[in-house]
């Protein structure tokens, strides 16, 4: 179904005469960096960056002012393996004109000052992570939002990046509750907290009551607040609290000695909709290296919540690491070529042994591949996205040449010789690794009892008429959001229900296929509609 689509992408590169690595414009926003020192692995020098950007969708040219942008910055180059490539990722920290932190809300992503300018080193398609966020997203996760640019650093050329939201407690981002010094009783004490399951070089937190699959005591570190200023009180209430779940979760009845569930600690949607992400992309890093965990205080919710994901580069078969190349086998179990298992917590083993898990699970899992995870859906995102890309793509492979059809990393043979390769080869894993998923995925969905009556409310939801020509009614549960999505899932109406009916004008919308999504506390609801 898709073929004809690929071969379309191919044609289109063949004929593009955009052949050299020497930026003049882009339909990307331009972002332009200068520094007099060369930029450090640690510990910021002094910059400035101008950013160039068409709101309207043109062309940037690099010698239009810089309009979204011009200040000053800190930046540092970032990453563990990667440090190694020249094409650099960097950490940047937005600065006012007394060198003091300066939030700014870039590309509509939220007032911030701290950003990363990932280069996407490993991944030839220049996709891989970016899809990641935009399906955790559609999933009801936060992710963090990016934006696709391309780079100068003292006027030569980077290529492809993405500027995108490092992750950080923030009402636009990680949102719970600020923890301050003098927050040492009370709800105040209960939140927020986010850890992190990472390398366990020189970690700064604590450690669980129970052992990682590498046969250590699993370490959690400290991420927010950061290791300096949590206070012991705040140290404390969070291990404890951690300890009181994971008594429950393995326990041979999943409860505590307190009779509370483990599912009762956590969010638990958050942690399906973590597996199956780590688990569609088979995730060589997943649940064990940029892995987080955030929690609320009790007032807001004060669940456990899966997530943010990060790294995910090493995904979708690009990787030979944990049988990443390998379209079959389930990754949480790390039994498939694995190592750097002392960070890798044992909390999913347990979680799918579980039926009520595994129902929730099943449940999630059909949901998403009715819609957005569809194979033609999928596909559809990346030959979108790498068309959008294509003259970028070029300029990017000229000035890394050495990348397409090398062994840049530890990766399968063979080696894709050419951009369309890659693309080629990616989609073929993809197709084959949901397959295998649905194949393979436990559960039954009928029995899912976790918040059944708030869950099929929102299942049945109605949408109507359905095809249409410039309106639908929607019936749906009261207080819930309705979302009007492209089939790229870019958001085109975002609306509040706060009653059991609404009408939508579509007129302003193109015809074609839409997704309508309704959104609650309690659950998701997505339906395609077709606007003629």
């Amino acid at each position: 179904m898709f073929s004809k689509s690929i071969t379309i992408l191919l044609v289109f590169w063949q004929v593009s005469i955009l052949t050299f690595a020497q930026l003049s414009s882009s339909n990307l926003p331009i972002i332009s960096i200068t520094t007099e020192d060369e930029i450090p692995d640690a510990d910021k020098t002094d910059g400035t960056m101008g950013i160039i950007y068409d709101t309207n969708g043109g062309i940037n040219s690099i010698n239009d002012p810089f309009n979204h942008y011009n200040g000053n910055i800190g930046i540092e180059t970032r990453g563990n393996s990667t440090q190694g490539f020249d094409k650099k990722t960097y950490s940047l920290e937005l600065r006012d004109a007394a060198n003091e932190d300066l939030s700014v809300n870039l590309f509509g992503m939220g007032a911030e000052e701290d950003w990363i300018l990932h280069a996407m080193v490993i991944d030839k398609s220049q996709v891989r992570i970016p899809m990641s966020f935009y399906l955790a997203q559609r999933m009801g996760q936060y992710a963090s939002e990016w934006k696709y640019v391309e780079l100068m650093i003292n006027g030569d050329y980077r290529g492809i990046y993405i500027l995108v939201e490092k992750i950080k407690r923030d009402d636009d981002r990680v949102d719970i509750a600020k923890l301050d010094a003098d927050d040492l009783a009370g709800d105040s004490l209960t939140g927020g907290y986010i850890l992190r399951m990472d390398w366990l070089d020189n970690p700064q937190g604590f450690e669980s009551d129970y052992n990682s699959q590498g046969g250590n005591p699993m370490f959690y570190q400290w991420h927010y607040p950061k290791a300096e200023n949590i206070k012991p009180q705040q140290a404390n209430y969070i291990k404890d609290w951690m300890s009181t779940f994971e008594e429950a979760l393995y326990s041979d009845d999943y409860e505590n000695d307190q009779g509370v569930r483990y599912t009762d600690y956590i969010d638990v949607n958050s942690f399906t909709d973590f597996l199956l992400i780590n688990e569609f992309s088979k995730n060589s890093d997943g649940y064990k290296l940029s892995s987080y965990v955030h929690k609320d205080k009790d007032s807001k919710g004060g669940k456990l919540v899966a997530g943010p994901i990060w790294d995910f580069d090493q995904t979708y078969g690009v990787s030979l690491v944990c049988s990443n190349n390998n379209p079959n086998g389930w990754t949480y179990l790390q039994n498939q070529d694995c190592w750097d298992l002392e960070s890798m917590p044992m909390w999913w083993q347990n979680m799918m042994e579980d039926p009520l898990f595994q129902n929730r699970l099943k449940c999630r899992w059909t949901d998403f591949r009715q819609s957005f995870m569809h194979t033609d859906s999928v596909i559809n995102w990346i030959l979108e996205d790498t068309t959008y890309l294509s003259d970028a793509l070029q300029r990017n492979f000229e000035k890394w040449d050495d990348f397409i059809g090398e062994s840049i990393w530890i990766e399968p043979d063979p080696i894709p010789q050419s951009y369309e390769e890659e693309i080629s080869t990616m989609i073929t894993w993809i197709t084959n690794r949901l397959n295998w998923m649905d194949a393979n995925m436990p559960g039954d969905c009928a029995q899912d009892n976790l918040n059944t009556n708030a869950l099929s409310a929102v299942a049945h939801s109605k949408i109507h008429p359905n095809p249409t020509k410039d309106f639908i009614h929607v019936e749906c549960p009261k207080n819930s959001s309705i979302l009007i999505l492209d089939l790229h899932g870019k958001t085109l109406i975002n609306t509040f229900s706060e009653n059991e009916y609404a009408e939508l004008s579509l007129s302003h919308l193109s015809p074609g296929a839409y997704f309508v999504t309704i959104e609650n506390t309690q659950g998701r609801f997505t339906q395609k509609i077709i606007l003629q």
